[in-house]
This record gives C-alpha cells, sequence and structure tokens, in this order.
C-alpha cells in the first residue's frame, strides 16, 4: 500500500471554516483528511477561524484546531464598516505574525491551503513565502477568481428588505477605495482540483491552474450502509424522494418543488419529497408559497437540516435524492453519500457531478431548471422498479470503485510526501512581526 511506503511529514493545514462551525463539505473533508493523516502517523496543525459562539464546542478530530485565523467579514453592516474603518490593518498583521511564529515553531515539511474565501489573501500568499515550492491547494471551489469578502459584501444584495438602502450607501462609501486597492498574487505552483469541472472553471476565470492534478472527493462508504435492494421490489407504497442541503436559490430548491406538482397522480405510489436543510429565510418563504400555489400540503414537507454523523441514517429513510443544483457544483458529497445507501439520485449534471451522474446508468438527469423533465424523470423511476433497483445497485458499486475516503487520502499523502521530500524550512525572523504591513 501507498501508506507503508511514506515516511512521517509535519503538515500545516490552513482552512477558512473547521467543524464544528461548517458550510458544507468542503470543511468536513479538512477534518476528515487531518484526522486520517494523524491516524497514519502524521504531526497535522490546522489553522482556522474561531466558530461562532452559536455553535456548540465539539472535538477536533486527532488534528488540533489552532482557532485563531481573522477572517474579513463577520457580522452585518455595522460591524463590517467598524472593521474596515478601524480593525482591518490590525487584523492582518495579527494574522501573519502569529502564521510567522507557528512555522518557525511547527517547523512543517509540507503546508495544504483549504478553503480561503473571506481570509485575507495575504494570509496564503505569506505561506507561500515562508515554505517556497511546498506549498499545495486543494481546491474544492472558486475562492481564487473571487474578489476578496469586502468587495463582495458591497456589491452582493442586502438579505432583509430594511437593510437595502443601508447597505447601497455604505457600499458607494467603501467600495471605490477597495476596488483600487491592488490584488495580492499567488503562485498556485502546486495546485489540486477536486473535479475537473473546477479545474476548467478557474482557468475560464483567469487563475493559473491548467497544471493541476485531479484529485476527487470520497467518503467512507462502511459509514453507508446499502438498503435492502428488495425495497425496490414492492410494487406499491410511496416513493419517498430527499432533498437534503442549502435552501438558496442556486440549489434550484423551486425546479424540484414545481417539478412535483407536474407528476401525475398515481392512488397506489403517491410520491413525496422531505426538503432538508436550512438557508435564506425570504427564499424558503417563497418555496413554501409555492408550495401552497401547487396544492402540495402533505406532499412536501420542510425539515430542518441534520449533522454530518447523522446523515447515513437520514438517507436510509428515502428511495432517491432529487439534486436539483443550477450551478457549477464543484463535486457535490451528498450525491456520492446517496449513491452508497442505494438511492437513486435525480439530478442535474453541473460542474463536477457530470462525472458522477451518468444517466441511465448510476442515476437519471434532467437539464438545471427544466421542471418538466424532472418531472418525467420522477414519474419514470414511480412506475419502473425495475430500473430503480438496477441504478440503485450500479451506484453503490461505482462509490466502491471509485469515491472512497481511503483512495482520497492516499491520493492526497502521496501528493504532499512529493512535495516536502528533500525540501528544507527556511524561517523567517520574529523581529518583522513588529511592523507586519498588510502582506
Amino acid at each position: 500500500m501507498i501508506v507503508a511506503l511514506i515516511s512521517k511529514m509535519r503538515i500545516l493545514f490552513l482552512s477558512n471554516y473547521y467543524p464544528p462551525f461548517s458550510r458544507g463539505g468542503y470543511e468536513q473533508w479538512c477534518q476528515e483528511v487531518a484526522t486520517e493523516l494523524v491516524r497514519r502517523g502524521h504531526l497535522v496543525s490546522v489553522v482556522t477561524s474561531p466558530a461562532p459562539d452559536r455553535v456548540s464546542a465539539a472535538r477536533d478530530g486527532e488534528a488540533g484546531a489552532q482557532r485563531w485565523l481573522n477572517l474579513e467579514v463577520e457580522g452585518g453592516l455595522l460591524r463590517t464598516s467598524a472593521r474596515l474603518i478601524h480593525g482591518r490593518e490590525r487584523s492582518e498583521r495579527e494574522n501573519l505574525c502569529r502564521l510567522r511564529r507557528l512555522v518557525t515553531d511547527f517547523a512543517p515539511d509540507v503546508a495544504m491551503i483549504w478553503g480561503m474565501w473571506n481570509v485575507p489573501r495575504s494570509v496564503p500568499a505569506l505561506v507561500e513565502r515562508l515554505l517556497p515550492g511546498r506549498v499545495a491547494y486543494y481546491l474544492c471551489d472558486y475562492w481564487p477568481s473571487l474578489p476578496n469578502a469586502y468587495v463582495q459584501q458591497w456589491q452582493n444584495g442586502a438579505a432583509r428588505a430594511l437593510a437595502s438602502l443601508p447597505k447601497r450607501l455604505l457600499g458607494k462609501l467603501f467600495l471605490p477605495g477597495l476596488l483600487r486597492e491592488p490584488a495580492i498574487p499567488l503562485r498556485l505552483e502546486h495546485p489540486l482540483c477536486v473535479s475537473g469541472a473546477v479545474r476548467e472553471i478557474l482557468v475560464r476565470s483567469g487563475v493559473s491552474a491548467a497544471h493541476a492534478r485531479v484529485i476527487q472527493g470520497g467518503i467512507q462508504v462502511d459509514d453507508f450502509k446499502p438498503r435492502a435492494l428488495e425495497a425496490w421490489e414492492r410494487q406499491d407504497g410511496a416513493l419517498k424522494l430527499l432533498y437534503a442541503g442549502r435552501l438558496t436559490p442556486e440549489k434550484g430548491v423551486h425546479t424540484a418543488i414545481r417539478a412535483l406538482a407536474l407528476v401525475s397522480p398515481r392512488a397506489d405510489r403517491p410520491v413525496t419529497l422531505d426538503l432538508v436543510g436550512h438557508g435564506d429565510r425570504r427564499y424558503v418563504d417563497g418555496l413554501k408559497r409555492l408550495v401552497d400555489r401547487g396544492e402540495l400540503e402533505g406532499r412536501v414537507t420542510f425539515r430542518p437540516g441534520v449533522a454530518r454523523a447523522e446523515m447515513p441514517g437520514l438517507l436510509a429513510r428515502y428511495d432517491a435524492l432529487v439534486f436539483p443544483s443550477e450551478w457549477e457544483e464543484p463535486f457535490a458529497r451528498t450525491v456520492i453519500e446517496a449513491m452508497a445507501v442505494g438511492l437513486v439520485v435525480v439530478g442535474t449534471t453541473t460542474g463536477g457531478t457530470v462525472d458522477v451522474l451518468v444517466e441511465g446508468e448510476t442515476g437519471l438527469t434532467f437539464a438545471a431548471g427544466d421542471r418538466g423533465a424532472l418531472a418525467a424523470q420522477i414519474q419514470r423511476l414511480r412506475d419502473d422498479r425495475a430500473l430503480g433497483k438496477r441504478l440503485a445497485r450500479s451506484a453503490r458499486k461505482r462509490v466502491e470503485e471509485s469515491y472512497t475516503f481511503g483512495r482520497m487520502v492516499d491520493e492526497l499523502e502521496a501528493y504532499l510526501h512529493a512535495l516536502g521530500a528533500g525540501n528544507a524550512l527556511i524561517p523567517y525572523p520574529f523581529p518583522q512581526c513588529a511592523g507586519e504591513g498588510s502582506q
């Protein structure tokens, strides 16, 4: 095995967020990979931002997390404005001084940078300078192509109607200066992408990632016990559909509700849809109005999101996962988890999902936003039990062959080992912390 051939390393991970505060599968993978590398004998140090007060404390896994990384945008308009006026320079100076000290004390062989959205670009730039040639990026989203979080804060619309006017006025005050700031360049010498789609989209956006290697994500398959395939042999009973994820417009949940309203009724085989997750309040209110207009009460149910550890049990209660995403999904972890359990995934093939979801082989597909096509696929699955059984079996097999967590970590570990081999640490002296500027 690869593991037996690799010497032990000191590895520095940097991530904007880290469980228990997590916005998606990206941060979950960061923790899981760090924990597995520690289990394999490596010494891993994780630097991340503090979890908000509302998020309860939890074990960091086997890799301890240092939660001191200052983010750019935290809180609402007033806190963001105050930081821009008074605290931005001090916040970045603290980040860089602590980072220099950590690199000197920990002496990592190699560093891996995960999600950096909302982190000052000066942070990964400094890691590149401190560890020349030994910094890998695992890109599971498109943050290198985005402006800093301050710019996005003022360019994006307000979440609440009452905040719209103040946000526009503050944007006029801050945006011109922010847009004049020179961008901090990143070398991105050793990028890894979670899918070919991520690499392609980053390159189209002007990011130097054409040389990136693709290492697809994986899951602990044994945690996701396959449902009894005999369940697909029943000729009656409800077809239970699940959507699990954020309730936000780009996820296309509105298309799923509209599609269900088009599904022809069948008394012996009703179709239900549970929406599990949280999201934008105004969008969720709009979804509930769609349910009312489509007379879908009792067929569509809103349920709160669940912790990652509860996902195997949640998935096992359903027949199919509806995945109506309309944005370029980097690599949808929920899709491979559902396939591992033996659910049939009915979804779009945006972004990296195209590598996983193959029409008629590992699932059923439809074009993003096409409610008629989704309705037709739901009816097809409802009426053809043999199709459901065949797809469920082939989906599970595909995950076992291609999307295991062990394979993912093997590839990342081997890459990091090759990157760090034979390089000596070039330390930065502490005295530079005292006068540290934006870089």
